[in-house]
Protein backbone atom coordinates (compact mmCIF):
# COMPACT_ATOMS: atom_id res chain seq x y z
CA UNK A 1 0.00 0.00 0.00
CA UNK A 2 3.03 2.49 0.78
CA UNK A 3 4.23 4.40 -2.24
CA UNK A 4 7.66 3.41 -3.19
CA UNK A 5 9.69 6.15 -2.42
CA UNK A 6 8.30 6.65 1.19
CA UNK A 7 10.86 6.74 4.09
CA UNK A 8 10.49 4.20 6.79
CA UNK A 9 8.86 6.10 9.64
CA UNK A 10 11.02 4.87 12.13
CA UNK A 11 14.68 5.93 10.71
CA UNK A 12 15.99 8.01 13.32
CA UNK A 13 14.31 7.79 16.18
CA UNK A 14 14.92 8.71 19.46
CA UNK A 15 14.67 8.13 22.99
CA UNK A 16 11.22 9.61 24.52
CA UNK A 17 9.29 8.79 20.97
CA UNK A 18 6.38 6.54 20.85
CA UNK A 19 6.00 4.26 18.22
CA UNK A 20 2.63 2.51 17.52
CA UNK A 21 2.02 -0.52 14.92
CA UNK A 22 -1.22 -1.43 13.94
CA UNK A 23 -2.51 -4.65 12.17
CA UNK A 24 -5.95 -4.27 10.44
CA UNK A 25 -7.62 -6.95 8.64
CA UNK A 26 -10.83 -5.55 6.64
CA UNK A 27 -14.06 -7.32 6.91
CA UNK A 28 -15.10 -9.13 3.57
CA UNK A 29 -16.09 -6.47 1.23
CA UNK A 30 -14.10 -3.27 3.30
CA UNK A 31 -11.08 -3.34 1.99
CA UNK A 32 -11.12 -0.35 -0.57
CA UNK A 33 -13.24 1.55 1.93
CA UNK A 34 -10.61 0.93 4.61
CA UNK A 35 -7.64 1.89 2.33
CA UNK A 36 -9.37 5.30 0.40
CA UNK A 37 -10.42 6.47 4.21
CA UNK A 38 -6.99 5.32 5.34
CA UNK A 39 -5.39 7.91 2.74
CA UNK A 40 -6.98 10.64 4.19
CA UNK A 41 -6.51 9.95 7.92
CA UNK A 42 -2.25 9.22 6.74
CA UNK A 43 -2.31 12.49 5.41
CA UNK A 44 -4.30 14.56 8.01
CA UNK A 45 -2.30 12.51 10.66
CA UNK A 46 1.40 13.55 8.72
CA UNK A 47 0.39 17.22 8.94
CA UNK A 48 -0.06 16.92 12.71
CA UNK A 49 2.92 18.75 15.03
CA UNK A 50 4.08 15.75 16.80
CA UNK A 51 3.80 13.01 14.08
CA UNK A 52 7.05 11.94 12.99
CA UNK A 53 5.95 9.44 10.50
CA UNK A 54 2.24 7.68 9.28
CA UNK A 55 2.70 4.99 7.03
CA UNK A 56 0.80 1.78 5.94
CA UNK A 57 2.08 -1.48 4.08
CA UNK A 58 0.40 -4.49 2.91
CA UNK A 59 0.60 -7.39 5.09
CA UNK A 60 0.04 -11.04 4.78
CA UNK A 61 -3.67 -12.28 3.55
CA UNK A 62 -4.98 -8.53 3.19
CA UNK A 63 -3.97 -7.55 6.29
CA UNK A 64 -3.08 -3.59 6.40
CA UNK A 65 -0.43 -2.61 8.41
CA UNK A 66 0.45 0.61 10.58
CA UNK A 67 3.70 2.09 11.69
CA UNK A 68 3.62 5.23 13.44
CA UNK A 69 5.98 7.74 15.19
CA UNK A 70 4.93 10.36 17.15
CA UNK A 71 7.51 12.86 19.21
CA UNK A 72 6.06 12.26 22.68
CA UNK A 73 2.72 10.95 24.50
CA UNK A 74 1.19 14.12 24.62
CA UNK A 75 1.34 13.81 20.63
CA UNK A 76 -0.23 10.19 20.25
CA UNK A 77 -2.80 11.49 23.02
CA UNK A 78 -3.32 14.69 20.44
CA UNK A 79 -3.99 12.65 17.31
CA UNK A 80 -6.21 10.18 18.94
CA UNK A 81 -8.25 12.95 20.46
CA UNK A 82 -8.04 14.78 17.04
CA UNK A 83 -11.04 15.91 14.91
CA UNK A 84 -9.62 13.73 12.07
CA UNK A 85 -9.15 10.61 13.83
CA UNK A 86 -12.29 10.73 15.79
CA UNK A 87 -14.24 10.78 12.43
CA UNK A 88 -12.03 8.80 10.13
CA UNK A 89 -10.66 6.24 12.40
CA UNK A 90 -12.86 5.51 14.99
CA UNK A 91 -16.07 6.93 12.99
CA UNK A 92 -15.31 4.80 9.23
CA UNK A 93 -12.83 2.67 9.68
CA UNK A 94 -12.81 0.84 12.84
CA UNK A 95 -16.95 -0.54 12.50
CA UNK A 96 -15.64 -2.02 9.21
CA UNK A 97 -12.65 -3.92 10.37
CA UNK A 98 -12.98 -7.90 11.36
CA UNK A 99 -9.86 -7.77 13.64
CA UNK A 100 -7.67 -5.21 14.84
CA UNK A 101 -4.33 -5.12 16.90
CA UNK A 102 -2.46 -2.08 18.20
CA UNK A 103 0.98 -1.93 20.28
CA UNK A 104 2.21 1.08 21.68
CA UNK A 105 5.53 1.31 22.50
CA UNK A 106 8.35 4.38 24.28
CA UNK A 107 11.80 4.28 22.48
CA UNK A 108 13.82 3.88 24.52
Amino acid sequence: MAPDGLHWPLAGARTGQVVVVARWQAGPGNRSTVTAALEHLAVESRAEAGCLGYEAYDGLDGEIILVERYADHAALDAHRTSEHFRRLAVGRIVPLLAHREVVVASVE
